[in-house]
């Protein structure tokens, strides 16, 4: 019969085999198992990640545990050992896992950012898969601005965030030290953290090789703690300004969920927000390589590489357009009403409606970020022929014929 997590506190998974067994010796199937148990909510994400972490602790030895339940916990672990070598040896371990996991339908995401990383089917060179990792803190549009590390959240209060690594990967927030264990792992197991930045706030990152990183509204960027020894890769769904640490050795990497921008050493700013159709990369200095589907393009100071579903295109820009909003202000050249109105929503964190159909109305013009929402909207109106009206933090637009 299969147990019931439902209730489960951090207690009571170190107290069953099977949780310590997945932590220990982690196989495909077991971190399915989990995943789909935290995809339907049969279990309290926050009591999983605290009893993983604890067993992580205690494995490691580095902070105190009462004598008695620490001399409790590590014969529970050696015995869980014992059997899983034992197990390996005598049976296939899709049996017993069929018998833990009973009759459930296995179609969860990959969890392999919260489990040990020492499991011997990991493949080195395999790709990182963002996506999955993203897909467990969704947060865009509400909250506090959220460092997640290896399980652990450190919620960031307040508009804007300075977050700075140095190059054991600590870091500290606002120049503050945040209090974290110290963890040391192989060059070639880097530690993913997660960087969101909800609707209406901002930050900037430097990361652990001196990389910069100005970081828009709605933004999420996944990153190594500490950069393996063979690559410098990050992935980004949203906006980013990218100030690019160089190393001839080790290109610098940003991946999307449509492009892949390869450099050396540059400035850029990248906007690709995955509910955006439209994608660009402006290149401000050096150079960078922007990929999609197998297709190199090479870009020179200021060019701009636009991508839509219609196809791809090059084209000279005056960049300040695309950076400006490192500063507070919005600038905008030829620019739909909606994509206007849409940038908007993300900044100032409030929901605007406005019909389907296409207005076919471009605008060009410079907005100071800092005013209030309902005066920009006013001013814009002006020239961008539209009304408006708001209730409860939703912007109702309607534009004149």
């Amino acid at each position: 019969m299969q147990t019931d997590y439902t209730n489960y506190k951090d207690i009571d998974f170190l107290d069953d085999d099977f949780f310590i067994e997945s932590m220990i010796s982690p196989t495909r199937e077991s971190e399915r198992f989990w995943s789909e148990l935290i995809d339907r909510k049969q279990i309290d994400l926050n009591e999983f990640i605290s009893a993983n972490m604890l067993l992580d602790i205690i494995r490691k030895s580095r902070y105190e545990v009462p004598r008695e339940r620490k001399e409790r916990l590590w014969e529970r672990i050696n015995t869980t050992q014992r059997l899983i070598n034992n197990r390996r040896k005598q049976v296939p371990l899709y049996r017993y896992l069929a018998i833990a996991a009973c009759s459930i339908i296995i179609i969860g995401i990959s969890f392999t950012f919260l489990f040990r990383k020492d499991h011997s089917y990991h493949d080195h060179n395999q790709e990182v898969d963002y996506v999955q990792i993203q897909s467990l803190y969704q947060q865009k549009n509400q909250g506090d601005i959220r460092i997640v590390t290896e399980g652990r959240q450190v919620k960031i209060e307040g508009k804007e965030a300075a977050i700075k690594y140095d190059s054991t990967g600590s870091f500290i927030v606002n120049n503050e030290a945040v209090s974290s264990e110290t963890v040391t792992l192989p060059a070639a197991e880097p530690i993913y953290n997660q960087l969101c930045v909800p609707y209406g706030k901002r930050a900037s990152l430097t990361l652990a090789d001196g990389t910069s990183l100005w970081i828009n509204a709605g933004t999420t960027v996944i990153y190594p703690a500490v950069f393996p020894d063979h690559k410098r890769e990050i992935y980004v769904d949203g906006e980013v300004y990218a100030e690019v640490q160089r190393d001839e050795s080790k290109p610098f990497l940003i991946k999307t969920d449509k492009l892949d921008i390869e450099v050396l050493g540059t400035s850029f700013n990248v906007s690709a927000y995955k509910e955006d159709a439209l994608k660009r990369v402006v290149l401000i200095n050096g150079s960078v390589d922007v990929k999609l589907n197998g297709v190199n393009t090479r870009l020179a100071p200021s060019q701009s590489y636009t991508y839509t579903r219609q196809g791809s295109s090059v084209e000279i820009v005056d960049t300040e357009i695309y950076t400006s909003w490192r500063e507070g202000i919005y600038i905008f050249q030829d620019e739909p009403i909606e994509s206007i109105l849409r940038q908007l929503s993300r900044y100032y964190n409030v929901t605007m409606t406005f019909p389907p159909q296409l207005s076919g109305i471009l605008c060009s013009g410079k907005l100071e970020l800092k005013d209030d929402l309902s005066r920009l909207l006013n001013n814009l109106s002006q020239i961008a022929s539209f009304n408006f009206g708001v209730k409860d933090n939703e912007y109702k637009i309607q534009f004149n014929q």
